[in-house]
């Protein structure tokens, strides 16, 4: 039996497509490999949006040169890839193919299409676990941001329909799945085209909201999350939805800059007041929400007291996790036309400078749950101590437990450090 092994770069939205690659291969007898190096067919999900998710593609493909060549290791590249990289990349694979044409990858596995619709969201996906499922909702973006590359690989928006969606999150939980999380590039501007679809009983009129209300019908169903939410699209309904009995305990939200002239040089359609009175409205009905953000520091232009106005600002929200990233210029959008003219030296000095103002707040913030008692679902069981994530997000580990992956367990909260709670 021939073995296949997927690696993925980039979002969640690209591990819920390399699940749903992995159901083709396993529905034409493939069996997982547990590494790249036992596998027969190697597929790369790549990420074009960063430039380091891109370079470390050339990484695997020099590291497995040998392999390749010994072995007769075929690979095969997908995924989110400008133009410009698949076409510096396709010469180093053997197949190279569109994520939303899975039917292709049949085609090139089997020389048929007997099993594989060509709409890919037909395609149940191999989940990693039965407990955690992600679920696209939509695809693709309409906002252009100045320095994303999403709209250039994705294309533009489009919803799935209602029926699909609760479909497979009911399949997912009469399989014993207990937390969904919804993806979508602009997730919170989902539009269905069958919003009859909705019960009568749902009180929401906003599309978004309304799906979290369905969702939280779901039996089985204890936590619900989605990303990447647009702060433009998190309306009144939307933020009035997040109080929900099943929603988590956490929001994750982009800000990207904390300054006005940089957020509208990045085309981002909000300023950070707008920002700001949406962490106000959600405090209001969810006094002890976690929020999570992304950052870009060194945009073009980013002048020291525009990125000083970003360290203000994260002060200001004390946001319990922040991703940070070095501005990078992605071909085809339109900052690359710019000139990047902050140096790299002074991007990782700004980096590291907003990373020790993370660390230092969300340290403090943690404290808060010393001796109080939190949900963790546990994703992870090892011979001396369990691993899962609360319903705020926060990593917490419990010593001397019989807890299985998938259970949902109170625990008291005895030591606080940066990054997990400890038990």
């Amino acid at each position: 039996m021939q073995t296949y092994h997927i690696i993925t770069f980039g979002c969640q939205m690209n591990r819920s497509d390399s699940e749903r690659a992995a159901a083709v291969f396993e529905r034409l007898g493939y069996r997982l490999a547990d590494s790249a190096e036992r596998a027969d067919i190697v597929a790369v999900n790549a990420c074009s949006v960063r430039q380091t998710a891109i370079n470390r593609i050339w990484g695997f493909l020099k590291k497995f040169e040998n392999e390749r060549n010994e072995k007769k290791m075929t690979t095969i590249l997908t995924g989110c890839v400008l133009p410009e990289d698949r076409k510096r990349l396709s010469k180093n694979f053997d197949f190279v193919f569109n994520i939303k044409n899975l039917n292709e990858l049949e085609m090139f596995l089997s020389g048929r299409n007997l099993y594989i619709s060509k709409n890919y969201f037909d395609i149940l996906p191999k989940y990693d676990n039965y407990f955690q499922s992600n679920v696209p909702i939509m695809s693709g973006c309409d906002n252009y941001c100045s320095y994303c590359a999403v709209p250039y690989v994705r294309g533009g928006e489009s919803s799935r329909k209602i029926k699909e969606i609760l479909a497979e999150i009911n399949e997912s939980a009469k399989n014993g799945c207990k937390e969904i999380t919804l993806l979508g590039q602009n997730v919170n501007s989902f539009s269905p085209e069958d919003a009859e679809s909705f019960s009568e009983q749902n009180p929401f009129n906003h599309a978004f909201a309304k799906l979290l209300w369905e969702v939280n019908q779901t039996v089985g169903i204890e936590r619900i999350l989605f990303v990447a939410a647009h702060p433009k699209d998190m309306n009144d309904e939307v933020i009035a939805a997040m109080a929900l009995p099943k929603m988590a305990n956490y929001l994750h939200l982009a800000l990207q800059s904390g300054d006005n002239e940089i957020l509208n040089a990045m085309n981002r359609k909000y300023t950070v007041e707008d920002y700001e009175n949406i962490i106000l409205k959600l405090g209001k009905i969810k006094p002890n929400i976690a929020i999570g953000t992304d950052i870009i520091v060194g945009f073009p232009g980013e002048t020291r007291e525009q990125f000083e106005n970003t360290l203000k600002f994260y002060e200001k929200i004390k946001f319990d996790i922040a991703f940070l990233a070095m501005y990078s210029p992605r071909r085809g959008t339109v900052a690359a036309k710019l000139k990047d003219d902050v140096s790299r030296d002074e991007k990782k000095r700004r980096w590291h400078e907003l990373q020790d103002l993370m660390e230092k707040i969300t340290l403090k913030k943690n404290q808060k749950y010393l001796g109080t008692e939190v949900s963790v679902l546990i994703d992870k069981a090892e011979k001396d101590f369990a691993e899962g994530n609360s319903r705020e997000m926060k990593r917490v580990r419990i010593y001397n437990s019989n807890c299985k992956k998938g259970d949902i367990v109170n625990v008291k909260i005895k030591e606080a450090l940066t990054w997990i709670l400890i038990v």
